[in-house]
């Protein structure tokens, strides 16, 4: 009987430790966010590929592979709009994770830094 009283209070408390809450996976972006650091990494692995728009292929007229260039697609042409649509996303995969959209949306609000 000791068995099972204890085995009942040890079911009960571990039941009383579930958390089914996702907000702690949540990744704050980082503090400080640059072109360097941060953005040109996502911009050359999701957007500045082969038969997208790296210099090569220039696609629609848009080459992503400067700063200046991605800088010009976010203050002139829209891209975060379009990485953000539900219906035309770019990439046309599927739109970026929202942990990295996070990335770039604090360095266009953080005034689109370079270094």
């Amino acid at each position: 009987m000791k068995k099972l009283t204890v085995l009942l209070l040890l079911m009960t408390l571990m039941m009383g430790c579930a958390n089914d809450s996702t907000d702690d996976l949540t990744v704050a972006p980082p503090a400080v966010i640059t072109y360097q650091k941060d953005v040109r990494t996502i911009m050359n692995q999701s957007c500045a590929t082969s038969g997208c728009h790296n210099a090569a292929s220039n696609s629609v007229g848009l080459t992503l592979e400067t700063y200046t260039q991605v800088r010009n697609a976010f203050e002139t042409r829209g891209a975060l709009n379009r990485m953000e649509s539900a219906t035309n996303s770019m990439p046309p995969q599927g739109n970026l994770p929202e942990p990295t959209l996070n990335i770039i949306r604090t360095w266009i609000t953080n005034g689109y830094i370079e270094n």
